[in-house]
C-alpha cells in the first residue's frame, strides 16, 4: 500500500510516484466467476434479466443465480414485484423484516453452504427486486423527499438503507450475530480511496474475521451530530486505528434497472444499458480520448456540499495503493476533508482549478482525456459549451442543488433547444449532488430532484444515486471514481478498474443509501468511440439494422410471453421482438417489424 501527499504537497513526487509505480500493481479485477445474481422469483422482469445478463457475460454458471421468494413460515411477509405491469414505487420499499427473512437470510445460507461466502465478491441485484429497505420507527424516509428534515442526530438510530448497500456488509450486519454490529448506522467503507487495486488484491476470510470485530458505539459530538461507526480505536479529529475490517471482508453489490413508467416492464432499458457497456468495454467502440471529456460542474455558491471527510486517508495523502503485507485500511490519525471537484480535476490533470474559469486539462494516464471543472457561479454546462463532436464519458454537478437555478429535468431538457444536457459517449457515468436522484426508478413518480435514470434515458451507461437523504458528507467522491473508471496506467487500451470497483472507491459509506445502476463488470477500453445510441428497434441479429433475416428471426419467438406461467412460452419471450413494449410477442409486434 502506497500513500500518496495531498494536492497542493510535493506535485513533483506526485506524478514522480504515478510514473514510476509498475504495472505489476495492476490485478486482481473482479471476474464473472464471482459473480452472484439475486433474483425475485415472483418477478418476470428479474428473472429475464438474470438470462439476459448471462448471454452478455457468458462466464456465469446457472449456480450464481439465486433466487428469492416468499417463506411459507412468515406469510405476513411478501416479496413484491417492482418491475411488472402492476408495480408501483411503493412496491420498490420492503420492510427490514422482508429484508432480512426474504433475502439476507436466504443469501447467507446459500453463499455458506456451498462454501462461497469468500469466493463471490460482487453480489448483483435485478430489476423487480426491491429496493429500498423502509426504517423501523421513521416511515417517512425512503420516501420521495421524506427525509430532508430528518436530524443528522439520528444516523445510529435510523436503520433504512438500500438493499444493495446493505448487501455489501451481509454478513457484518446479521442481526443474528452477537459480534457484529446489527442494522442500525451506517459504516465507513473501507475500499474507499483506493486507486489502481481490484477487489481480488484483499485478503478474503469473512466468516472468520466476524469475531475480530470491535464496533464503536455512536459518540455524539455535537448536539446534532453523531459519527458514522467505525471498527477500530478512534484517534483525533475521527480517525481511526487498528481496525480488522478491510475491503475484503466486503461484498461490491450493483442493480441491473433502468427508467421505466407505471405498467412498463425494465428489460428494455437495461438491454440498452448492457448494449452501451458491451461497446464501452470493446477496443472495436470503446471510448475516443480525442473525442470525450469528463465534466465537473461546480457551484460555487452552493458551499459545503462536496467537502467531505474521507475516514479512509490521513491529513495530506491522495489515495491509497494496495501492497502485500500492510493493514488493510491504513490507520487514519487525521481524516482527511477537501473539496472533491478541486481535488478530482488536480489528481486527473495535475492542474488547480481557478475560480469563476471553465477550467480545462487532460488526463494522461487516460491517453489525454479531456476533463473540464466549471467553476464559474451560476452557470450550467450543456452540450452548446463543449468544443464541436465532444461527447460526455463521465458527468458530476449538483443539480438541483446548484447554483444554475434549473428545473429536476435539466438531465433531459437542459441541452440545446430543450434536448438532452449533453451527448454521451459509449460507458458514461453519473453521480450528482442530489439527495434523492435514486429513490424511484419509476420516470412519473413524484420526486422534488432529478433522477439518475433521466440520465440513463440520454443515453448513459451507469450512475450512482441516493434512494434516501444521505447527508452531505456521503456524496460520492468522483475524485477517485472517476479516476479509477477512466485511468489506463499501463497503457494496454484497458481501464485499470471495472465499473463497479471503480464506483465503490467512491462511496463513502455502506449499510446506508447509495444504489450503483450499470453493468458491474463494464471495463472501459479505448478505441474509435462514437455517440451511445439506444438499439434498433428491430433489429434482433445486432447487426445495426432492421431487415428481412430479423423478420424471420422474429417469426421464431412469436406468441412468446414475458408473464407466462408455462416455462416454454416464457423462454421463447425476447424483448428484442417485443416492438411495443408490452409483455407478449404478437401481431401488434409484426405490424411494426414489418413495415
Amino acid at each position: 500500500m502506497r500513500l500518496l501527499p495531498e494536492a497542493g504537497n510535493l506535485k513533483g513526487l506526485f506524478c514522480g510516484l504515478v510514473i514510476c509505480l509498475s504495472c505489476s500493481t495492476l490485478f486482481g479485477l473482479i471476474e464473472p466467476n464471482q459473480v452472484l445474481i439475486l433474483v425475485n422469483q415472483n418477478s418476470p422482469t428479474s428473472r429475464y434479466i438474470a438470462k439476459l445478463y448471462q448471454q452478455y457475460h457468458p462466464g456465469i454458471a446457472d449456480s450464481q443465480i439465486l433466487y428469492l421468494s416468499n417463506n411459507p413460515s412468515y406469510p405476513d411477509l411478501y416479496l413484491s414485484d417492482c418491475s411488472g405491469t402492476d408495480s408501483t414505487a411503493a412496491d420498490e420499499i420492503i420492510s427490514r423484516d422482508e429484508y432480512e427473512t426474504l433475502i439476507a437470510n436466504p443469501v447467507r445460507k446459500y453463499l455458506v453452504q456451498n462454501n462461497m461466502v469468500n469466493s463471490v465478491r460482487l453480489i448483483i441485484t435485478t430489476a423487480g427486486l426491491p429496493y429500498r429497505i423502509a426504517d423501523t420507527t421513521y416511515s417517512n424516509i425512503v420516501m420521495p423527499a421524506g427525509g430532508i428534515g430528518y436530524a443528522s442526530s439520528l444516523t445510529s438510530s435510523i436503520d433504512a438503507a438500500s438493499v444493495e448497500s446493505e448487501l455489501a456488509v451481509l454478513f457484518q450486519n446479521d442481526p443474528n450475530n452477537s459480534n457484529t454490529v446489527g442494522a442500525f448506522d451506517r459504516i465507513v467503507n473501507t475500499y474507499q480511496g483506493y486507486r489502481r487495486s481490484g477487489i481480488e488484491l484483499f485478503v478474503r476470510n469473512i466468516i472468520n474475521n466476524l469475531d475480530n470485530f470491535v464496533w464503536l458505539k455512536p459518540r455524539k459530538l455535537t448536539a446534532s451530530h453523531y459519527p458514522p461507526l467505525m471498527e477500530g480505536s478512534r484517534a483525533r479529529n475521527e480517525g481511526v486505528q487498528g481496525r480488522h475490517f478491510s475491503a475484503g471482508d466486503t461484498y461490491l453489490t450493483c442493480r441491473l434497472d433502468g427508467p421505466k413508467n407505471q405498467g412498463q416492464s425494465a428489460i428494455f432499458a437495461v438491454r440498452d444499458m448492457l448494449e452501451r457497456a458491451k461497446r464501452a468495454s470493446s477496443p472495436a467502440y470503446g471510448i475516443n480520448p480525442t473525442q470525450a471529456t469528463v465534466v465537473l460542474d461546480d457551484a460555487p455558491l452552493a458551499t459545503n456540499y462536496n467537502s467531505n471527510r474521507i475516514y479512509n486517508l490521513n491529513k495530506y495523502v491522495n489515495y491509497i495503493i494496495w501492497q502485500s503485507g500492510v493493514q488493510q485500511p491504513p490507520d487514519t490519525t487525521y481524516a482527511e476533508t477537501r473539496d472533491d471537484y478541486d481535488s478530482g480535476f488536480y489528481q486527473m490533470t495535475g492542474l488547480t482549478a481557478t475560480t469563476e474559469v471553465l477550467n480545462s486539462g487532460s488526463m494522461s494516464v487516460a491517453h489525454n482525456l479531456n476533463v473540464i471543472c466549471d467553476k464559474r457561479t451560476s452557470v450550467r454546462l450543456n452540450q452548446a459549451s463543449l468544443a464541436a463532436g465532444k461527447l460526455v464519458s463521465a458527468l458530476a454537478g449538483y443539480g438541483m442543488n446548484g447554483d444554475e437555478g434549473s428545473n429536476k429535468y435539466y438531465l433531459l431538457n437542459g441541452g440545446p433547444s430543450g434536448g438532452a444536457l449533453f451527448n454521451m459517449a459509449y460507458g458514461a457515468v453519473f453521480c450528482s449532488i442530489e439527495s434523492f436522484n435514486g429513490v424511484s426508478m419509476f420516470s412519473n413518480a413524484s420526486s422534488a430532484q432529478a433522477k439518475i435514470i433521466d440520465f440513463l434515458k440520454i443515453g448513459g451507461t451507469g450512475a450512482i444515486g441516493h434512494s434516501f437523504e444521505p447527508l452531505s458528507d456521503a456524496t460520492i467522491d468522483t475524485e477517485f471514481f472517476y479516476y479509477n473508471l477512466l485511468a489506463d496506467s499501463d497503457s494496454d487500451g484497458y481501464a485499470d478498474m471495472t465499473f463497479i470497483e471503480a464506483a465503490f472507491t467512491g462511496i463513502p459509506y455502506v449499510s446506508w443509501s447509495e444504489v450503483v445502476i450499470g453493468d458491474p463488470l463494464m471495463r472501459i477500453a479505448y478505441g474509435p468511440g462514437g455517440q451511445a445510441q439506444s438499439i434498433v428497434p428491430g433489429d434482433i441479429n445486432g447487426d445495426g439494422q432492421k431487415d428481412i433475416t430479423d423478420v424471420y428471426l422474429w417469426t421464431q419467438n412469436y406468441l412468446g410471453s414475458l408473464d407466462s406461467n408455462d416455462p416454454q412460452i416464457f423462454e421463447r419471450y425476447n424483448d428484442l421482438c417485443d416492438l411495443n413494449h408490452d409483455g407478449q410477442i404478437n401481431l401488434l409486434d409484426y405490424a411494426i417489424i414489418s413495415r
